[in-house]
């Protein structure tokens, strides 16, 4: 899918037909981001390491230590850095073209959104915007309609088993993680300490399921930065999740479990994680609060 993407990409570059601003939308982040650089190759003829070439940009959350990115990355802000604004300001130096890479859009701040939305109103001749997300849901739909908007479906079944073992993953690893992550090709964009982290989480969970008046190790806080912490626990939530709804109805509700309120729970520590409540906090409630899912013996 991938390869006839980029074909017509080819295509309407050489009609000079491609629209200024391109949303790329995908289930694997990181095919998503390797898509947009060759699109952008595409677009400038370029030759060598993209990032070196004058006349693209790229704002990627990963590179700039952000979840989503920011305003300051959009509308230009005094010692804020580079921004889509100030890159604006500048015309090709090298072939005619330009191009703006902005990496999970979905994830960026409703100000940066709007921000980028005004930014991109008439962008200068011969500039195109290129955009990943992986679920729509949250991008404005005011700026969803200014894009062309290109789907990537997921790899058949045999090729994700086989990327999966390129990273050193079983068959039965790459389901636990997928059921994890709700997309199976999301598995494929975990670094390898997530992975680990999320598989003994995953061991953690299914003995607590199975045994639950045990201490619940699987929502134990983590070390890290208050970033990293966030994160981890997000994930962990999130799997939990997955878990329990690929489990259900075998998930043993007659072991003492409420499966409907450890639901709620997790839901609700979801929701307070992303409201930037420290995740420590959070999860140390969490552990409280599960033991009332068990029922007395």
């Amino acid at each position: 899918m991938s390869n006839e993407l980029l074909a017509r990409f080819q295509r309407e570059a050489e009609r000079d037909r491609l629209a200024d601003c391109s949303l790329f939308l995908g289930p694997s982040r990181r095919s998503l981001r390797e898509l947009a650089r060759d699109c952008a190759a595409i677009l400038l003829e370029a030759r060598g390491e993209l990032s070196e070439h004058p006349d693209v940009v790229i704002f990627d959350p990963e590179e700039l230590g952000v979840r989503g990115l920011q305003v300051a990355h959009v509308a230009e802000r005094e010692g804020a850095g580079d921004s889509v604004e100030s890159a604006l300001r500048y015309k090709p130096l090298r072939g005619g073209r330009r191009a703006l890479l902005l990496f999970e859009v979905d994830r960026m701040t409703a100000d940066a959104q709007a921000a980028l939305l005004k930014t991109s109103e008439e962008p200068p001749p011969a500039t195109h915007f290129l955009l990943t997300a992986a679920d729509p849901t949250p991008i404005l739909p005011a700026l969803l309609s200014r894009c062309r908007i290109a789907r990537v479906a997921t790899p058949p079944q045999n090729e994700l088993l086989r990327r999966a073992a390129a990273l050193g993953m079983e068959d039965r690893e790459f389901l636990i993680l997928s059921q994890a992550m709700g997309r199976a090709e999301a598995a494929l964009d975990l670094e390898s300490e997530a992975r680990s982290d999320l598989l003994s989480a995953h061991r953690d969970f299914q003995k607590w399921l199975s045994e639950p008046g045990i201490a619940p190790h699987w929502a134990a806080p983590h070390d890290g930065s208050l970033a990293e912490q966030r994160e981890n626990a997000r994930l962990r939530m999130s799997a939990c999740l997955g878990w329990m709804a690929a489990a259900y109805p075998s998930s043993a509700p007659e072991q003492g479990l409420r499966l409907d309120r450890l639901a709620e729970l997790l839901t609700s520590a979801l929701a307070q994680i992303g409201n930037q409540i420290t995740p420590g906090l959070v999860l140390e409630q969490l552990v409280e609060q599960v033991r009332e899912t068990v029922a007395p013996r």
